[in-house]
């Protein structure tokens, strides 16, 4: 059975692509599946929680920017987690959109050409961790994707705002390019039910999307996620018996 890719998208910042990114990894990893993780944000915060930049020699940046380019196993890195791999990303990377962009839409597709035999063939899923945006290396993420998770941040109507346009997207790359790609759910991010404004936003969510496409889990607030990314670790590894390490491991079985 072919590997299957899960893109994690949302245009807005601070709604928690990468810890969504690096815990569901490991919970998958976990759960005895062969697991990559690609970092396709130039702020590399998930390439930094699972490797150690001193031993990064070819990256995305090496992947993207030639065509004579190493193959994409030189740029995938093993972490301390089991079964978990990363495809690392270095901040120069940032610099290639410029020049990439200069070629639509077939740079649109450089992405896909480079990753997707190796990763659907090697690993059991591969989860690509996106910019805060909806420019070019997320459409290419899209274009290599299967399926999308959007993560919305519970309390912020800027987030509700994010997954508008991100559905947006989705529906246009899979009507130009990508005719397999799926929307898959919605993750209800940062919960806090002590809140109004939590209440508001998951009855507008189930109001505006069928329930099938909203994670029944839905991951709590709480300072353990921040006090785990400080020591760069999984929150499943930082406090295994938490709640929200609690709450990745039941993700990932929905996943």
């Amino acid at each position: 059975m072919e590997g299957k890719i899960i893109a994690i998208v949302n245009n807005k910042g601070g709604v928690g692509k990468t810890t969504l990114s690096v815990n569901l990894a490991h919970a998958l990893a976990n759960r005895k599946r062969e697991v990559l993780l690609v970092d396709t944000d130039s702020q590399c915060n998930a390439t930094t929680l699972l490797v150690d930049h001193d031993f990064i020699n070819d990256s995305l940046y090496e992947i993207l920017s030639d065509d004579d380019a190493p193959t994409v196993n030189n740029a995938i890195y093993p972490t301390d987690y089991q079964r978990l791999d990363c495809l690392v990303n270095v901040e120069d990377t940032a610099a290639l959109e410029y020049d990439l962009s200069k070629e639509l839409p077939k740079n649109y597709m450089i992405l896909r050409n480079r990753l997707r035999d190796h990763a659907i063939n090697k690993y059991d899923y591969t989860i690509i961790d996106c910019p805060p945006n909806l420019g070019f290396f997320v459409i290419n993420a899209l274009f290599c994707a299967d399926f999308v998770i959007v993560p919305i941040l519970c309390g912020s109507a800027f987030s509700l705002e994010g997954l508008s346009k991100a559905i947006n997207l989705i529906n246009e790359i899979k009507q130009t390019g990508n005719p397999n790609l799926k929307f898959l759910r919605l993750l209800i991010n940062a919960v806090d039910k002590r809140t109004a404004m939590t209440k508001i936003v998951i009855d507008q969510l189930i109001k505006n999307f069928d329930k099938e496409k909203i994670f029944s889990t839905q991951i709590g607030t709480s300072a353990t996620f921040q006090q785990a990314e400080y020591q760069r670790k999984s929150v499943l590894r930082f406090a295994p018996r938490g709640p929200g390490a609690k709450a990745y491991r039941a993700l990932a079985k929905e996943v």
